[in-house]
Formats: structure tokens, C-alpha cells, sequence
């Protein structure tokens, strides 16, 4: 599958909102559009450079302006106080200007880009969602008085009539490589800080601080499986399990087993490799999903409640793409299990019903992840719906 060439400058806009995921989403999407252009053409504009150093190390806090990867970064008040921060040889030119999930741009950025010679395609990056509207309304025109240049709503999806999902050229094949070597799993193994001899599977906890993680520990105990948690340091949920009792098994109980991994979140890359040889992912919000999708891996995802009920609603169209097809009992367990794991439904009933079918879950979990490969990924698809936005 070719990749389009990047044959303009891009601004993306990132306001962190929801800690990690809003960072996480701009930064990967910021360095994949930098990854496509021959010369340094991508600027990310982030309200709050601390959450993104928690993976991107090389980062100053106090910079004004630094380059990482290809990407220049800028704090956002230092726009929103001088828009031509962003590039003044670029205002001659057709630009591409995107709103991490839809956040405002500054007025003061509006106005420096009305006065730009080719006013940018303003796109209005969107959340990830796999309900059925969101094909209808991938791509649509989103005028606003004032403004006299393209701007479009974009929706990530799980479909081909979706803008897609953030996936880096050769990512599957280095999971596969990974995931084929013994030896490759131990050095990611030993990175961490961690070690496979001790044959336990291993889970790794991500996901907000409601997530009933005391139901499930109780659930894989009552099983009789010895199971190992990783956890990442800073992580309010880390915290609660670290701390509680009821975690710390009694001497010779093996399944109460938890070696946490007491460092700092640490580079995209190196998370993804912690996937990719984990057993079991928990995830949570937006940027962890992809990550687990692309590990072929059995995961759970944890939803940010939201009033009225509307994080149930989004859960219920993903499994109902992700479950597509699958043998009945299959899908029904997977579903409980999911269901349980955001507060409906019980844990243990859903574990127990789960576990005779763990060798289908992950057959179901690799076929899915090459079966939405097949897709273009989003940002070849972003590069091509702005190429034809700016002829």
C-alpha cells in the first residue's frame, strides 16, 4: 500500500483535557505526519508540555520552541500571545491546520490565519468512536461565520468509510517479529525491569480509578490462576492497588502474585512493545485502545464515565464491531467480560464464564488486529482528504 507524500506544512492544536490520551493521540499523529515529509513541516501547539515529557523524555518543560523527532513544538500561550510564532514563511503557503479532538483554536489564531495568503483547511480532529453515525459524518463540511477557508469534521473509526486508525508503517510486522522470538520478549522483559522465568501471564493495568480491579483480582483468584500486574508508577489507580491489602496474598498463595513496575510511563514505542508480549491488556480512553488493537492481544477496555449513560452506548457499538462474526458463546463471554469491567455486571461470573475460552479470545484478538490492517491507516487517510482539500 503506498503512502502519500505530506507535500504541506500541518499545525496540529492539542488542549489536554482528558491527562495522557490528548497528548498521547497529538504526539503520535504529529510524528507520523513528520515521518511522511521530506523536511521538518509539522508543529504541534500543546497547552501543557508536562503531561507530554511523561513519554516523550527528550522534551524541555520550559522551552519556548524545541524540535523532537521532526516535530516542532510550542506552547500554546506562547501562540495564542504571537500566532506568527508558527511560521511566517508558511502563511504564503497551503497549510493544514488540525484541532486535536475539536478544541477551540485561540481567536488570535484565527484571525493570523485569515490573513494567510491560501487560508488553511482547518480540520476538526475528532474522538474515536465505532457508532454507525460516525460514517455519515466523516468528511462533512463545518463552515462558521467568520471563516473563509475549508474546515471538515475528521472521525478516527474502525470502518473503511471512517477517517481510520493511527498506525505506523511496519508496526504489525515488528509486533509479529517480536512476538515470533523468545529472545526479543526477554530484552523487553528486562527493559522494564521484569522477567519472563517466572511463567506467570502477565497483565498490565491502565485505566481510570473506578475500575473495579478488586472484583477481577478476586475473580482470577477464584479460578485458581496465578497472574502477574503490571502497573505504571504515577497512576492514580496504581496507587489504590499498591496500597491494598487485599492484594497481598498470603505466603505460598501464588495467585495474589503483583510485581508493579515502580517507573515513569516511558516512550510510545516501548509501551507498545510491553503489549505486544503481555497477555492481557487494560486499556483505557483512546490511545491505549489502538495500541492494544494493534498487539493482538486479548485487552479490556475501560470507558471514562459520562453522563446519561453515553460511555455505555460507545461500548456497545465497539463490541458489536469487534465481536462481528464471532461463534455465539464466544461473543457473549468476551461482552460479559467487558460489560463487567465497566461496572455492569458481575466480575467473578464473567471471569469463570471467560476462561474455558481464552485460547478463542486470542485467536479472535490476532485476526481482528491483521483484519483492520487491511485498512488504510488514518493518517494516509488525513494526507489524502487535505491534498484534495488545498488543490
Amino acid at each position: 500500500m503506498s503512502v502519500p507524500v505530506s507535500t504541506h506544512p500541518w499545525w496540529i492544536f492539542c488542549r489536554v483535557v482528558d491527562n495522557l490520551g490528548d497528548a498521547g493521540v497529538s504526539w503520535r499523529l504529529a510524528s507520523q505526519l513528520a515521518a511522511l515529509s521530506p523536511a521538518p513541516s509539522v508543529t504541534l501547539v500543546i497547552d501543557h508540555l508536562q503531561t507530554l515529557a511523561r513519554f516523550c523524555p527528550a522534551l524541555g518543560i520550559d522551552a519556548s520552541t524545541q524540535q523532537i523527532q521532526g516535530v516542532r513544538i510550542l506552547p500554546w500561550s506562547v501562540v495564542e500571545q504571537d500566532p506568527a510564532q508558527l511560521g511566517s514563511e508558511h502563511t504564503v503557503l497551503p497549510v493544514s491546520v488540525v484541532s486535536a479532538f475539536s478544541c477551540e483554536l485561540p481567536p488570535s489564531v484565527q484571525e493570523f490565519l485569515q490573513q494567510c495568503q491560501v487560508i488553511p483547511h482547518w480540520i476538526l480532529f475528532d474522538y474515536l468512536s465505532a457508532e454507525s453515525w460516525v460514517e455519515g459524518c466523516h468528511g462533512l463540511s463545518a463552515p462558521i461565520p467568520g471563516y473563509r477557508g475549508p474546515r471538515h469534521f475528521f472521525f478516527p473509526g474502525f470502518t473503511p468509510r471512517t477517517g481510520g486508525l493511527l498506525r505506523e508503517p511496519g508496526l504489525l510486522a515488528r509486533r509479529s517479529e517480536v512476538q515470533a522470538s523468545l529472545i526479543r520478549q526477554e530484552a523487553i522483559w528486562q527493559s522494564w525491569g521484569l522477567t519472563e522465568k517466572t511463567n506467570l501471564p502477565t497483565l498490565t493495568l491502565f485505566a481510570y480509578p473506578d475500575a473495579p480491579w478488586q472484583s477481577l483480582r478476586e475473580a482470577m483468584g477464584s479460578t485458581g490462576q496465578a497472574w502477574r500486574w503490571v502497573l505504571f508508577e504515577g497512576m492514580e489507580i496504581t496507587e489504590q492497588v499498591g496500597q491494598a491489602d487485599a492484594f497481598r496474598a498470603p505466603a505460598g498463595n501464588a495467585w495474589g502474585k503483583i510485581e508493579p513496575v515502580r517507573v515513569a510511563l516511558r516512550t510510545q514505542e516501548e509501551y507498545d512493545g510491553l503489549l505486544w508480549v503481555s497477555h492481557f491488556n487494560l486499556v483505557r480512553g483512546e490511545d491505549s485502545l489502538v495500541r492494544a488493537l494493534w498487539a493482538g492481544r486479548p485487552f479490556l477496555w475501560h470507558l471514562y464515565p459520562q453522563a446519561e449513560g453515553t460511555h455505555w452506548v460507545k461500548l456497545e457499538a465497539f463490541l458489536e464491531r469487534y465481536l462481528e462474526g464471532l461463534e455465539t458463546m464466544l461473543a457473549e463471554v468476551i461482552a460479559n467480560l467487558f460489560r463487567a469491567w465497566n461496572g455492569r455486571g458481575e466480575m467473578t461470573a464473567a471471569w469463570q464464564g471467560m476462561v474455558p475460552h481464552w485460547k478463542g479470545w486470542e485467536h479472535h484478538a490476532l485476526a481482528w488486529s491483521e483484519g483492520l490492517s487491511e485498512q488504510p491507516d488514518l493518517v494516509t487517510k488525513l494526507v489524502e482528504f487535505s491534498n484534495l482539500e488545498l488543490k
